[in-house]
């Protein structure tokens, strides 16, 4: 695994943080229409399917493609770039909810505005690259694809497995190659609008450390909803007419009577012997798979250096290596010194990074590892990160796994392989005959060898115990109506056929059947409602110059006070909630109160300003690089910030009245 060890070290691995990647992954999604099988007239029905799906599906798609979406100017952005753009989003947002974006959520977001903010901003990037001259060559990009991993073969570029790769994701070497020229332009083009903020003063420097390690403290009250549960009255008309307004909540969900047929990978590959020559030449072909190669386990000291720096922080950073390896020479503990002195996050170990196999580091870092022996201290070693110091603590030897030792894992791995086809292949032959015979029940009643389960209606969220949470078994039951045949489909446990009996769909259930659970939420509801009247009048008293402490002895809670809260180390016996950190950072003696009450999981919470420590310490050395650092990092996006601003605001854009 490429740079495995190194994840959260930039010192050690071939990533620059400063790197801006604009890609758009060529995708095309292919929708699969399923074809029904209880009727006579199946021929018919999906004759006429296809030709709906071709005048009114593929044509309308072809007729789109080229139809501009955006103009930034005079320079086109199709409705085909916008599509693959807007589905790379998507598909990165549906991958952090689990593979099911919630209804709504990618509206409330805004992606698709976000998506016409990227495309124009990438547009404008590359404008401005070629105004201010800069260019990238075929040789620029010809040595930096040659140097990609992903197209090496035994550590050379190989132009087979380049063209089969590119091929397998639908891209030719055109293509590929003008969207890494793009890339490498918008990196030209933010390195080169990054030298001009270079500059940080040191009283900028401990101006940001002094506020990063102030506290604050605040007085606050909590206002528990349920404190007027008791108090709510709930009268019937107005139960009712809540009840009317929110209703949909308690709307149940469709409920699927089905028969279906499943054939199981795992339960079929039992029954199938593997002979020991299938094993042995599985193993022979596979060896790979039961190989660990030799791995290094080593420290490093890192004095953090890079391109973007003057020499003179350079010629710093190598003297001070020079110092910590005389120092490592007089029998110091390597441990000690990197965990004083090292820049890396791996310090707090004593620059323990592990095992790691050949290949792994950057190629300086890993050169230098490669020829040593356990104990042994490296030179200073120069990367693209800075100068390293290195110890190689120990070796682990190459090693295979014998056959013996893995032959049960081989026979399980072969069984369900067969498995697999076998369940295919019995499955598409139940298929074929249920359509031959018209319907699921006539089949069966005609093969007593296949067994098909009938269940009683249930909700997806509930599903019997023979389906259990199969997703895709479940995906495919709840797109069927009554009286429809699935397709052939493929679920994570082998092939299903699935039939729908019936199909209930989803009713709001008069109020009497739940009136008690809609009696607590409707109490929950009216309690959270006064909850927030009490708190936003407390706040409103105290912003006409009322103590805190006299509006809250007229009530029944208690005022409260946070002791000083730090930034850094959240106080878990505070009582007042991390989450508000932000704001309470924000109030100051002239500023005390916040806008309205902050709303928190049980209720409302009113507080106020009262006291902030300004740290008195001086930021060390240490301290001093990582927040010059940080305002580096902070200067250069303001301007490149500004920068393309600059240049939308001089741009002419136009989009299409369907965006």
């Amino acid at each position: 695994m490429p740079l495995q060890h190194f994840e959260n070290h930039y010192a050690a691995k071939g990533i620059s943080p400063f790197n801006i990647e604009i890609r758009y992954t060529q995708t095309t999604m292919l929708q699969i229409l399923r074809n029904k099988a209880q009727s006579t007239f199946i021929q018919i029905v999906v004759v006429i399917i296809a030709l709906v799906f071709i005048f009114w599906g593929v044509g309308t798609n072809m007729m789109n493609t080229r139809e501009v979406a955006l103009t930034v100017n005079d320079e086109d952005i199709t409705f085909q770039q916008y599509q693959q753009a807007h589905d790379q989003a998507m598909k990165g947002l549906s991958e952090q909810f689990g593979g099911t974006i919630p209804k709504g959520l990618d509206e409330s977001l805004g992606i698709k505005q976000q998506v016409i903010d990227q495309l124009v901003q990438t547009t404008l990037l590359r404008q401005g690259a070629g105004r201010m001259g800069l260019r990238v060559s075929a040789e620029e990009i010809q040595k930096q694809i040659t140097g990609m991993p992903q197209f090496l073969e035994k550590g050379s570029f190989s132009i087979e497995r380049y063209n089969s790769l590119l091929a397998a994701n639908r891209m030719t070497p055109n293509s590929f190659e003008n969207s890494m020229r793009y890339d490498m332009l918008s990196d030209k083009t933010v390195q080169d609008i990054a030298k001009f903020a270079t500059i940080v003063t040191d009283a900028e420097i401990q101006d940001l450390y002094s506020q990063e390690n102030e506290t604050v403290s605040v007085q606050f009250v909590k206002i528990p909803s349920v404190a007027f549960n008791k108090e709510m009255p709930v009268d019937k008309a107005e139960l009712q007419k809540w009840f009317n307004s929110v209703k949909d909540k308690y709307r149940s969900e469709p409920q699927l009577k089905l028969k279906y047929i499943v054939y199981n990978d795992d339960a079929l590959g039992e029954k199938i012997t593997v002979t020991p020559e299938e094993i042995k030449a599985y193993y022979t072909e596979n060896i790979a798979s039961y190989q660990t190669p030799e791995q290094r386990h080593a420290r490093h000291i890192l004095l953090r250096a890079s391109d973007k720096d003057s020499p003179s922080v350079h010629q710093e950073k190598q003297k001070k290596a020079a110092e910590i390896l005389q120092l490592l020479n007089d029998k110091s503990d390597f441990a000690d010194l990197a965990e004083k002195y090292s820049d890396d996050p791996s310090k707090g170990t004593g620059g323990d990074l592990g095992f790691f196999p050949h290949g792994s580091m950057v190629p300086e870092f890993d050169t230098a590892v490669s020829a040593m022996q356990p104990g042994q201290i490296s030179k200073v070693i120069k990367t693209q990160f800075g100068y390293h110091i290195i110890k190689l603590e120990e070796i682990k030897a190459a090693s295979t796994k014998p056959l013996e030792d893995v032959q049960t894992d081989i026979t399980r791995i072969l069984q369900l392989k067969q498995g697999k086809q076998m369940a295919f292949q019995l499955a598409n032959d139940a298929y074929e005959g249920i359509i031959k015979a018209g319907s699921l029940k006539t089949f069966t009643d005609s093969h007593p060898e296949i067994s098909a389960v009938d269940t009683d209606f249930f909700p997806r969220s509930q599903p019997p115990a023979g389906i259990g949470q199969n997703q895709k078994f479940l995906d495919a039951a709840s797109a069927l109506n009554k009286g429809e045949l699935s397709s052939l489909i493929e679920t994570d446990a082998g092939y299903a056929i699935l039939f729908a009996l019936d199909k209930k769909d989803p009713i709001v259930p008069p109020l009497e059947s739940i009136k008690e659970k809609v009696t607590a939420d409707y109490v929950a509801y009216k309690s959270q409602e006064k909850a927030k009247t009490t708190a936003t009048g407390m706040l409103d008293t105290l912003k006409k110059g009322a103590a805190f402490s006299q509006i809250v002895a007229k009530t029944q809670f208690k005022l409260e006070d946070s002791g000083f809260l730090s930034k850094k180390t959240p106080s878990q016996s505070s009582g007042f909630p991390a989450s508000l950190y932000p704001q309470v950072f924000q109030l100051s003696k002239s500023s005390p109160l916040p806008k309205e009450p902050a709303q928190v999981e049980d209720g409302y919470l009113v507080f106020a300003f009262h006291e902030r420590k300004v740290s008195e310490n001086k930021a060390g050395e240490q301290d001093m690089q990582k927040y010059r650092d940080i305002l580096v990092r902070f200067k250069q996006q303001q301007l490149l910030t500004a920068w393309i601003g600059n240049l939308k605001e001089k741009a002419e854009i136009t989009r299409h009245k369907s965006l």
